[in-house]
């Protein structure tokens, strides 16, 4: 057994929080704190990567720190090296502390030894250094590309920075919920009753907030829907006589689309999947979404917006909306979230 493989199963026991999803919401303090110490341990993963560090108190004793980061998939992305984090080397660190009094930390900000500074976030600033590693101008700025617009919708899309993800605004969606579901949401614990803890897989609807890259590919006369989180492979049915509730129930549902001038439009009922987002709003067996997908006419952007009807959750319909745009270099890569493979 190599010594990788023995970092990674002893780090697979060390409990840190927020590695089982994406939102740190609820987990970690608002404060941001700097911290300096070695670094221990290193477990490259999605969705969160995970590290260990050696830190002394102010008595000159060592703590060990557990330490969570953004996406494995978002630092390949962003073309941030993994060299950035060496066992046995000194890091300092800036994050936000856990919330619950444990020695556990989500970064934004690291600084190696040679004096480069590593951002982590999409909206993380320099702390301490003027040598930055992060993420491209193109990608900060989050301007899709006006080229080849021939493609039409079946290209790659990625979520520029700063779009804010609807599914996660639970006070707007507040005044539109039923009386039980808005004692189901304030019934919800983050820490414990998040559905996607230790990587499990999400169903429709929540699987569109996904932050990662994602495509149309052709498959016959059908449209396949290929994300990166959770390498998630979604079948749009394109036969005219195809019944949204003609499918059998799934995690992701049956989906039937058909074409209104340029824009694709999506109807998926028969989910077996419980949960409107990862905040504590259900589902019921008979939600029903409408999607719709429309192209940028230059090929740079895709906007999309998701009707949802589901009298149990809410008293009307609901209307999400959110855009992706078009990097020529973007794409669907293996997300993989319970192993970390050299090649993700």
């Amino acid at each position: 057994m190599t010594t990788r493989t023995l970092l990674i199963l002893g780090l697979a026991c060390i409990p840190i929080p927020g590695f089982g999803h994406h939102s740190v919401s609820g987990l970690y303090d608002d404060t941001v704190v700097e911290l300096e110490g070695e670094v221990t341990g290193v477990l490259w993963r999605n969705p969160h990567v995970g590290f260990t560090m050696s830190v002394r108190d102010e008595n000159g004793e060592a703590q060990e720190w557990d330490m969570a980061m953004t996406a494995l998939s978002n630092l390949r992305r962003w073309q941030i090296p993994r060299d950035f984090l060496v066992v046995g080397e000194s890091i300092r660190v800036a994050g936000r502390p856990s919330q619950f009094g444990e020695n556990a930390m989500y970064i934004s900000n690291a600084l190696r030894p040679n004096g480069e500074e590593i951002l982590l976030l999409a909206n993380a600033t320099p702390r301490w250094s003027d040598r930055t590693v992060e993420m491209s101008a193109s990608r900060r700025a989050g301007i899709g590309d006006p080229s080849e617009p021939e493609r039409g919708i079946f290209r790659v899309w990625s979520r520029p920075p700063g779009v804010t993800n609807p599914f996660g605004q639970t006070a707007e969606l507040d005044p539109y919920l039923t009386e039980s579901a808005r004692a189901a949401r304030t019934a919800y614990f983050q820490r414990t009753d998040n559905p996607i803890m230790d990587c499990t897989p999400k169903g429709m609807p929540t699987i569109m907030e996904a932050p990662y890259p994602w495509e149309f590919i052709r498959e016959g006369d059908d449209i396949v829907l290929h994300q990166e989180e959770y390498d998630t492979w979604r079948t749009i049915h394109m036969a005219p006589d195809a019944a949204p509730a003609g499918g059998p129930p799934s995690l992701l549902g049956y989906s039937v689309g058909h074409w209104q001038g340029d824009t694709l439009v999506v109807t998926t009922t028969n989910m077996t999947w419980r949960h409107f987002n990862t905040r504590g709003i259900p589902l019921s067996p008979e939600a029903e979404f409408v999607e719709r997908f429309t192209m940028r006419p230059d090929g740079s952007r895709m906007d999309w917006a998701m009707t949802v009807t589901d009298p149990a959750t809410f008293i009307e319909p609901v209307t999400l909306v959110l855009r992706w745009v078009w990097y020529p270099d973007a794409v669907v890569g293996s997300y993989d979230c319970l192993l970390a493979a050299e090649d993700q």
